[in-house]
């Protein structure tokens, strides 16, 4: 199995490790991997909200644009993850059950990845594991740290993520507007904006997927090693995991559009 499968399955592993542990384990990585790990029990918002309260935004303006730039992010993630227009299959492992595809779409590419995992009762622990910033995963990058650099309401962060996308590599970083959202399904939805960090970069990052993005600027007082561009900048158009659950099993789809980034 090539190194691209290993990291995209690890990612999946990492998300339903206690859902179906022995099995996918089993199925999808070498025998090295397959030892079974001991359940964690992952923060719920509120939680992660209490332990970030002195980012608080007390900003009520901010607030509000925050809130309209991410509401017209959730419409484009779930178009983005819902519906199979324009998408291509991508070649997969054949004993794999995880399935990637592909599409361009107005000139930027999306990714999307697709797991089921027939363990409909540990939906919540999918959810708050998905909603997590001390045990974060990512597809197809190594060494991912997140942290909360803002908080708006318990489900409305902006939040700052570091990756490499190989071991040896440089390290990358974005920020981004981050919600978790819940219907009839669970949503969490990461989106970038006009948020000036102080990267000594003359590039112009634009959102290729949300236009209108004079809906919401802010200041961040990012860290030394990047105001000094030590970091590579990346930009997420659009990203995120829609998880549905069903009688018998849980959906899980990973979607991104994240320049600087290939997930798959």
């Amino acid at each position: 199995m090539n190194k691209f499968y290993i990291q995209i399955v690890l990612f999946f592993l990492s998300v339903s490790v206690y859902l179906n542990n022995k099995i996918l384990a089993t199925e999808l990585v070498p025998r090295t991997f397959t030892k079974t790990k001991s359940k964690k029990r992952y923060d719920t918002s509120q939680e992660i909200y209490e332990k970030n309260n002195h980012l608080l935004c007390t900003d009520p303006e901010e607030l509000i644009n925050a809130e309209k730039y991410m509401k017209e992010a959730v419409e484009h993630f779930k178009y983005h993850a819902m519906y199979l227009n324009g998408y291509q299959p991508i070649e997969r492992n054949p004993n794999s059950s995880v399935f990637y595809f592909k599409k361009k779409h107005e000139g930027h590419i999306v990714e999307k990845i697709e797991r089921r995992v027939h363990h409909p009762d540990k939906y919540n622990e999918v959810v708050n594991m998905s909603w997590n910033f001390d045990h974060a995963t990512f597809p197809n990058a190594r060494s991912v740290k997140r942290k909360i650099a803002r908080v708006y309401n318990p489900n409305l962060v902006v939040m700052q993520q570091r990756y490499r996308r190989w071991r040896l590599g440089r390290q990358k970083y974005f920020y981004a507007l981050a919600s978790k959202i819940t219907e009839n399904t669970n949503l969490i939805v990461m989106v970038s904006a006009d948020i000036n960090d102080h990267h000594p970069s003359k590039k112009k990052y634009e959102n290729k997927i949300i236009k209108n993005t004079n809906v919401f600027k802010i200041d961040i007082d990012s860290e030394d090693d990047i105001r000094k561009g030590k970091l590579q900048k990346t930009f997420v158009n659009i990203a995120g995991y829609l998880i549905q659950k069903y009688d018998q099993y849980v959906d899980i789809t990973f979607v991104a559009s994240i320049d600087g980034h290939s997930c798959i």
